[in-house]
This record gives structure tokens, sequence and C-alpha cells, in this order.
């Protein structure tokens, strides 16, 4: 779904928004509130591909200066509200980030927020990025996962979505369920290589609909989890994707829960117990599912082109993770893959490291996909 709003609605939309958090105190509205498991408001942001006239650069500057006031009334309420009040504090962030997107997008790429189904029916929120211009033919499509299985797309990352699209993709970004921000039932449907997968494969079919997308040519990339989503879905959708890139990505699920203590710093307490409510069982009882869920354990299954890049100073997602991917897809006889270890690359940053993997990922995708550039690339940072 996806409603063209003129800005001075969207402006109105938001400051209701805001209305409603200066009246959090009632426990009533904040019980509505937590509630809501439907994605924000859909607006799209549409700026002029022409050079801006005299009153074209007077309105632009006039709606940045609104923007900038609401955010700085969202981080005023942000600063009123307790740690105790923790999912109105996830939302208010999550506004903030979405505000900063739609800052940075604007008069640079074509912004919405958009919903679409997932295989339960459940409403998926996502960010869609395209040129500003419409392309003569159909274009291809990247979508962005996330990392953190409980975070939310984020503003620190609209330079490398940018660049994307100013190299002539349509780029999708969901925020999958489990996503912060959003209520407290959509937060709790994590479902670890279960079902947040199914909102990949939806994210997929969602682009194949769109007249500008060129259903042949939609590859999938995220950093972290948003890698490990990236190579879960290769793996349940063969033929879907034409490629992935997979930064930094968990690979084995067995491993994080049964390493010894401190072996692993991606592992957190109470991860047992967890997983065992996302897959069904503990560990102990169906070691299966949990290799199920594993893409070392799966990698004869992944047939379409694969590039993974990984630090050599990760200290969250330790490099092995993707050593033992590679050498498990080596065992399976493929050779259809490219895997890049970024000197000096910690957890996603710092970008001087980060910067070279991502103009791997760049060249990697246009090799593939043979996209139009549009624009003069830009190449920046952010981690997510």
């Amino acid at each position: 779904m996806m409603v063209n709003m003129p800005r001075a609605c969207r402006w109105s939309v938001r400051l209701v928004v805001l209305s409603t958090v200066v009246l959090l105190a009632s426990p009533v509205l904040r019980a509505a509130v937590a509630a809501d498991t439907a994605a924000p408001v859909d607006r799209v942001s549409q700026a002029s591909v022409a050079a801006p006239t005299a009153p074209d650069a007077t309105r632009r500057a006039a709606e940045a200066t609104g923007l900038d006031a609401e955010l700085a009334a969202l981080q005023r309420q942000l600063d009123r509200i307790g740690d105790e009040d923790i999912w109105v504090r996830r939302r208010l962030i999550r506004q903030v980030d979405a505000l900063r997107i739609e800052q940075a997008s604007d008069g640079v790429v074509d912004f919405a927020l958009i919903t679409y189904p997932s295989s339960d029916g459940l409403q998926i929120p996502a960010y869609l990025f395209r040129p500003l211009r419409a392309a003569a033919q159909s274009m291809p499509a990247v979508i962005y996962a996330h990392g953190g299985q409980h975070g939310w797309f984020r503003a620190s990352l609209m330079r490398r979505i940018i660049a994307l699209v100013q190299r002539g993709y349509v780029v999708l970004a969901p925020d999958y369920r489990s996503s912060a921000g959003y209520s407290q039932a959509f937060y709790e449907a994590a479902d670890y290589g279960g079902r947040e997968i199914d909102d990949m494969l939806a994210a997929r079919d969602y682009l194949a609909a769109l007249p500008a997308v060129d259903g042949r040519r939609i590859a999938i990339m995220g950093m972290s989890h948003g890698g490990y989503n990236s190579l879960m879905s290769l793996i349940r959708a063969p033929g879907q994707f034409a490629a992935a890139v997979d930064f930094f990505g968990p690979t084995d699920l067995v491993w994080r829960l049964t390493a010894p203590p401190g072996e692993n710093p991606n592992a957190e307490p109470g991860d047992r117990d967890r997983f065992a409510r996302m897959v069904g069982a503990t560990i102990d009882a169906a070691p299966e599912r949990y290799r199920a869920r594993s893409p070392r354990y799966l990698a004869d299954r992944i047939r379409e082109p694969l590039l993974i890049l990984h630090g050599d100073e990760d200290g969250v997602v330790l490099l092995q993770e993707s050593q033992w991917l590679v050498a498990a897809l080596e065992a399976a006889g493929n050779r259809n893959f490219a895997f890049h270890v970024i000197a000096g690359g910690k957890h996603g940053y710092p970008d001087e490291a980060w910067d070279h993997g991502w103009q791997l990922a760049f060249d990697f995708l246009e090799r593939i996909m043979a996209p139009t550039p549009i624009a003069a690339p830009a190449v920046g940072g952010g981690v997510n």
C-alpha cells in the first residue's frame, strides 16, 4: 500500500503523533499505542527533477526547517520518557530515524513508506527507494535486510542506500517481524530463520510486482543478522534471487548455543530459552531443527552468485563463521561465490575499512545485475 500525500499533510500526521505522545501519561493511551501492529502512515517524498526555481528553493528550505523542528520536538518528548516506558521509547527512537531518512532522501531519491503482507498476513513495514526520474525500462532491485534481529532500518545507512539507487537499483528495506520501534506483539513475533525469512521472500514478491522492477534481477543483502537473512533466503527460495551479498552474517546456530562460555561473543544470556521458544524445542531435544536454521549446514542448497565479506577484526560475529560457510560451499562443489576478508574491518566499522567492502559489493552486483547508473555514485558510512 502506498499513498501520495502532500508534504503539509504528512507534517500534520506526524504532529498528531507528537500530540499523542504528549498524552502518554494515560495508561489507556499507552496501551493503545503499544497494541498498534500496523506500519506507520504511508507517505511519499517526491522531489522535482528540474533545477529548483526561487520559489522552489524557498519551499524546500521551509520544508527542511519543518523537519528539523519535528525532529527537535520528538527528541524533547524522548528526553521526557523514562526507561520504564520501553515500548513508547523504542517507537519514538524509530520515528526520529524515519524523519532523518526522509531528510536524507529529499531531493536525492524517491522515498516511500509502504507495507506488504507476509506469508501469514502480517503487514511488514518497509522503506522503498527509487530514482527521482522514472527509468525508461524495468530496473534491477535490491532488498536490504537490516542487522540485529531486534534492530530496524536506520538513517545511518542512507549513504549506502543512495549509492545503490544512483547506481540504478530500486531498493526495499523491510523492518521485518521482531524489528524494534513498533508494537510489543510485532517485536515478540521473532522467529530466527523461520517466518522472518518468509518476510524476506514476501519482500521479493512485492518488488517483482512493481512495474518498474525486473523480477529476474532482484538481489538481497545485509549486514550481520541481515547477512544471515540473505543466506537463508537463498537457501529457502532457490532460483528466486539473482544474487546475494552477506556482510559478516552468523552461520552456525548450533555452535552459538553450545560453545563454551566466552568462546562466542555473539552469544547472549538466555539464548537457549529464547531460541527454544522460536524453534519449538530445545537444542538438546531437537538439534536437527537448529541445523536447519544454520547456513553452514545448508550450503549445498546455495546456487545463486554469492559474495561473502567479513572483517578480520570483527569482535561480534567471528571471522570463523564465514570461513566455515566457505569451507561448506567448497565441500559442496560450489564455485559460484567470492569471499573477501576486509583488513581492519570490525563489525561494520570503521568506514575507512568498509568503504572497500562496499565497493566490492557494488562491483559484484553490477557484474550480475547490469544496472544503468542514473547519477554520480555517493559512498558513505553507516552500520546496521
